[in-house]
């Protein structure tokens, strides 16, 4: 009854900004990383700079430390440093980390310093590890953002969702018991906007079931949302990162606000608006794209002045429009401003109903060299932070065979962290100088860096290609590869060209960098394929680069999707190659295609989902299938925000899943349980694979080592496998006098 009225009065936002650093913005950057960490406690603990220790801590993610965990190895570091018994509370620590922030940011070093002292002085081991993933801002505490949501209040998440403010739901949501039927957007709060979903152009109409729906212009700029309230303007980004002071909190300030008061029509006190932030050349009469090296942020954008494209509108004069179809909505925009050009533009809207329509939309985009397209239900209404309500984003690059391929020689491999600790996670890859006799190339030019695209399984296999041709980084690189001057992303390894292996990368656009030697790099790069079937010479050459710029203007995608349906028109024809085959993903470790799949029930809502292997007759496609259907989201690659990893059996990769020690693995089994049951069940010894430190800890309040429930009553099986795991040298022993 005490922590009953004590949680009532008491506000839990200093526990919950512990519990989710990632999602704290009250709190400015601590701007300190793993590498700047190490060095502070070297500093503090009066370290050698080389001694052992120091080492441990400045090399925490070299391979000779397999843990790759900074928090673990200062805990080593700490754990004969540090009191036994700590004697700070919550709010000491709190305040000890808003000094080590705002000192961090005021360059006050010696503050910080102190700060630290003060913490080892008074914090044991343990807690100066927890202490430092919250400061990295990753607890690896093996429970979702959405587990801790749901622990402290039902409704948390969908708040948390809708303002993006901690406190604000701490401060709401103190009573678990009162529920929040209705929550609402309200002026000068951000909230996390709606987003699209992926989709492909042919499954448009299929998706929506022939209703019609609203095709716009996806736009290249920055998600803002601009709150009104007669002369008083707030500017908020995607992430609640409050631009006011950028962009113009009052009517004759800012980089905008001065420029757009005046479109607002009489009448109208207050609004809150939907849109995207682009960078418009009043000289060349065009808007910019990120890749023009430019922040529509920053109060000095150079050529570029900010331009507020408003596509949706979610309050009016007071009235909150979001449970209103977007057909409905968007006539309010009309009433609301008139558009100023290359100030503040209304995004325009037609009317699609068939997957034709959409194809020339997707057509026309590519011709005007746009990003993409973007489809609507006409009935959707407006769900904060929502990605499958019926908003979906259609690119180039969604469509196999729409975009230019890269096909780049790795010339060097860099160290990953977390799940891939252990691996060459990121690649520097390079093109070859186009040979002058027409030979085999042997200069090579750096010319971007990857890091996705590949599964976990791709990625191992890759490495442990490549693993025996590595060099070290402290060596020079082979005398083949070129770097441009003062090149600084310098890899972990390096690898002889004629050693390695070709890799096909798409990317969105060609654009300038001073970084790589080819003066231009790829925007938004990633793996397609690792091209098995080709040499390592017979890679992209610079003579191939300068047509396709050329030939582009820097955009990737340069032909027209020609529909496979006769009733679509063809606008350019495409000419195909003959079907070679090549070498790909295994079918085993492919995504399964759960587009079409309908959810009947929602037992594992909110629940991210990473299916490994299941028992026949349940592969690792049903089971995917399954997880979906039952309110579920499949990933291919876990985190720390996923609920758990399934498995029926341990293989290379479910042995490297356990290495990591930061996933639930549970067995198949569970799963296959709670959809009989119709709902979602608690793990037990049983069900588990491996479990993380918390999933333990949990576990041992309820069953004893043998596995045996405390409060639950055991059926005939339970107890079968309950004395199974009892050995008989104790079952021998005589109990009582």
């Amino acid at each position: 009854m005490y922590i009953y009225c004590l949680f009532q009065t008491d506000s839990f936002y200093p526990v919950m900004r512990l519990l989710l650093p990632h999602l704290e913005n009250e709190r400015v950057a601590y701007g300190i990383k793993e590498h700047t960490f190490a060095k502070l406690l070297i500093k503090v603990l009066c370290l050698g700079k080389n001694s052992p220790d120091a080492s441990k801590l400045l090399n925490f993610n070299t391979k000779r430390e397999a843990n790759n965990d900074f928090a673990s190895v200062a805990y080593y570091v700490l754990k004969n440093r540090c009191p036994k018994n700590g004697n700070l509370s919550i709010s000491d620590v709190n305040k000890c980390l808003d000094d080590i922030a705002v000192s961090n940011t005021s360059k006050k070093h010696d503050v910080v310093h102190e700060t630290m002292l003060h913490l080892l002085r008074n914090m044991t081991a343990i807690e100066q590890k927890w202490l430092i993933r919250m400061v990295m801002k990753e607890l690896k505490i093996g429970l979702s953002q959405a587990s801790i949501f749901g622990i402290f209040h039902p409704d948390a998440e969908e708040m948390f969702n809708v303002n993006n403010n901690l406190e604000k739901v701490c401060l709401q949501l103190s009573d678990p018991n009162v529920r929040s039927h209705e929550i609402a957007i309200s002026l000068f709060t951000p909230f996390s906007p709606m987003l699209g979903e992926t989709a492909h152009p042919n499954k448009i109409s299929e998706v929506l079931s022939g209703k019609p729906y609203l095709i716009e212009t996806k736009f290249d700029g920055e998600r803002i949302q601009l709150h009104k309230q007669n002369d008083d303007y707030s500017y908020f980004s995607r992430n609640g990162h409050n631009y006011s002071k950028t962009f113009g909190a009052s009517a004759f300030q800012g980089t905008i606000t001065q420029y757009i008061h005046q479109s607002f029509l009489p009448g109208v006190h207050s609004c809150i608006l939907d849109g995207e932030m682009l960078g418009y050349n009043s000289d060349t009469d065009k808007f910019g794209t990120k890749a023009n090296h430019y922040d529509i942020k920053s109060a000095d954008s150079g050529d570029y002045n900010p331009c507020f494209i408003v596509f949706d509108i979610l309050l009016h004069n007071d009235k909150v429009l979001t449970n209103l179809p977007i057909t409905e909505r968007l006539p309010y925009i009309r009433e609301t401003l008139a558009p100023i050009s290359g100030r503040i533009q209304i995004s325009h809207y037609t009317q699609g109903v068939s997957k034709a329509d959409c194809i020339e939309a997707l057509n026309k985009a590519i011709d005007d060299r746009e990003e993409g397209i973007m489809i609507k239900d006409c009935e959707s209404v407006y769900r904060p932070k929502a990605r499958r309500e019926g908003w979906f984003k259609v690119k180039p690059e969604y469509v196999d065979g729409l975009m230019d391929q890269f096909d780049l020689l790795i010339i060097g491999g860099y160290r990953g962290t977390g799940h891939r600790s252990g691996l060459m996670s990121h690649f520097l890859l390079a093109l070859a100088k186009t040979p002058k006799d027409g030979g085999k190339p042997n200069i090579f030019h750096s010319f971007c860096k990857v890091g996705s695209g590949y599964t976990k399984n791709e990625l191992t296999e890759l490495n442990e290609k490549l693993y025996k041709h590595w060099k070290k980084s402290d060596e020079n690189p082979p005398k083949s590869i070129v770097l441009p001057p003062g090149f600084k992303e310098k890899p972990s390894v390096w690898i002889e060209p004629s050693k390695s292996c070709i890799v096909q990368v798409k990317a969105a656009e060609i654009v300038s960098s001073d970084k790589f030697q080819t003066g231009c790099t790829l925007r938004f790069p990633r793996v397609e394929k690792i091209r098995d079937d080709k040499s390592w010479f017979e890679c992209m050459t610079t003579r191939d680069l300068e047509d396709l710029k050329q030939k582009s203007g820097g955009k990737l995608s340069n032909k027209l999707y020609e529909s496979m349906d006769d009733t679509t028109p063809v606008k350019k024809k495409r000419t195909v190659a003959p079907k070679v085959e090549k070498k790909g993903v295994m079918e085993r470790f492919k995504p399964s295609d759960t587009s079409h799949v309908k959810m009947v029930h929602n037992i594992f809502h909110q629940k991210d989902i990473c299916v490994v292997n299941g028992p026949k007759p349940y592969d690792k496609a049903k089971l995917e299938k399954l997880v979906v259907q039952y309110g579920g989201q499949i990933v291919q690659n876990p985190d720390s925000q996923t609920y758990c990893v399934l498995a029926d059996k341990k293989t290379y990769q479910v042995n490297h899943y356990i290495k990591s020690n930061i996933y639930n693995i549970i067995n198949v089994s569970w799963f296959l349980n709670c959809i009989e049951n119709r709902k979602l069940l608690p793990w037990t010894p049983k069900n588990i694979i491996h479990a993380t430190e918390a999933t333990i800890a949990k576990i041992r309040e309820d069953f004893d080592e043998y596995g045996d429930n405390y409060t639950d009553h055991s059926t005939y099986e339970d107890l079968k496998d309950v004395f199974s795991k009892i050995k008989l040298s104790i079952c021998g022993q005589q109990i009582g006098p």
